[in-house]
């Protein structure tokens, strides 16, 4: 039986060899915050088309650097309900008030209609989560309207380093973009973050909150805004230089993948795929699929999980269900339907480098003689 994970993060042998040819410049030299860290930022800003990136020890760091250099204090921030829980938190540390809003069904992502219905005067931006690697398609829109109303715009790209739109790269649209490497995600560093921007303010706060609030141009030791340890060391931050010198390589792979799974899979009537029309707009950190109400999720996934291939939910449940945001500000079950009706029908599939084409049918096959199968045993109860 086979066994797909959802996530398989993998070196090769050259990838090994610059590795432990750099450890022991590394064990040399500095461990932190050294010429790995300087290089890696300097190739990530290059790489996804902005003047800056600032290496920081996780996504979450990376957020909250963003919000506090943006003003995020006593203020509301918007933020599509399915995300991961760094999101919403970070927008809660950084003392701003995160607002929950619905996601597209045909993207995932924010819901721009009903963003708009949650802006006043108490909102200070919107944070855009590019779930599962999809660039949303109407991401302009959502550029122009937080300029007309004087708001910032976050992207949330954590699934989405090698993502385009209209050759705009993901991380390059927004005031921000923040991205992750832990090992689930496009590229890894092991743990670490990145944040982007072409504005020389908010990197310049990005980089004193770095290095815990220190002033950057005193020769002294001074600190001059609250914050705390969120370096990266120089060892993920080699990692992390390996694995982006294969982005490009894990990118058209994943396509790959993507685009046997559309074969294999839009002929179907029980499921949608979430999928982009252009395939560049999307790096397909999972592959999505949407099922249609009456249809039973799990029994899908038991089935899929026996014949060896793990499936997930991202995320479930949403963040205005999470018992934290719920206690801390009385959120509940029913205040976004359409986002409870989307998560409660969809499921993730694996899309990683390491599967085989016949990894890819394999999980398709899987899928639709399940299904077959549970729409046999419907009929056959209905009887």
């Amino acid at each position: 039986m086979r066994n797909i994970n959802m996530a398989d993060p993998h070196f090769t042998q050259e990838d090994r060899d610059w590795i432990h040819k750099e450890v022991d410049n590394i064990l040399d030299g500095s461990l932190s915050m050294g010429p790995n860290v300087m290089a890696f930022e300097k190739e990530f800003a290059s790489r996804v088309g902005v003047r800056h990136a600032i290496a920081m020890n996780s996504c979450t760091a990376a957020l909250e650097a963003s919000l506090c250099a943006l003003g995020v204090y006593e203020r509301e921030v918007i933020v599509p309900s399915e995300t991961f829980i760094a999101t919403g938190m970070a927008v809660h540390l950084s003392g701003g008030r995160p607002v929950f809003a619905e996601i597209s069904a045909t993207t995932l992502c924010l819901d721009l209609e009903d963003v708009k219905l949650k802006v006043n005067s108490q909102t200070a931006g919107v944070i855009l989560v590019h779930m599962t690697g999809l660039v949303t398609p109407n991401i302009l829109d959502f550029r122009k309207y937080c300029d007309e109303k004087g708001l910032f715009l976050i992207e949330d790209a954590a699934h989405a380093p090698g993502a385009c739109y209209l050759n705009q790269q993901a991380g390059s649209i927004g005031d921000v973009g923040c991205f992750s490497f832990y090992p689930t995600k496009v590229i890894t560093s092991g743990e670490g973050g990145m944040l982007t921007t072409n504005n020389d303010k908010i990197a310049a706060f990005a980089r004193s909150y770095q290095h815990r609030g220190r002033d950057m141009d005193s020769s002294e030791e001074i600190y001059i805004i609250p914050s705390r340890n969120n370096r990266m060391t120089e060892m993920s931050a080699l990692l992390g230089r390996v694995q982006l010198s294969h982005l490009d390589e894990f990118i058209n792979r994943r396509r790959q993948i993507a685009k046997i799974y559309i074969h294999e899979l839009s002929k179907k009537s029980d499921y949608s795929l979430i999928v982009p029309k252009d395939i560049e707009n999307s790096s397909f950190w999972k592959f999505p699929v949407l099922f249609n109400s009456e249809f039973d999720r799990k029994n899908v996934e038991e089935i899929l999980q026996e014949a060896g291939i793990r499936v997930d939910r991202a995320y479930q449940p949403a963040l205005h269900l999470q018992p934290v945001f719920m206690n801390l500000y009385r959120t509940n079950k029913g205040l976004l339907p359409n986002t409870e009706d989307i998560l409660s029908r969809h499921l993730c599939l694996p899309c990683h480098p390491r599967m085989s084409d016949n990894d890819v049918i394999y999980v398709s096959k899987i899928l639709n003689n399940a299904i077959i199968n549970i729409n046999i045993n419907i009929r056959g109860f209905l009887k």
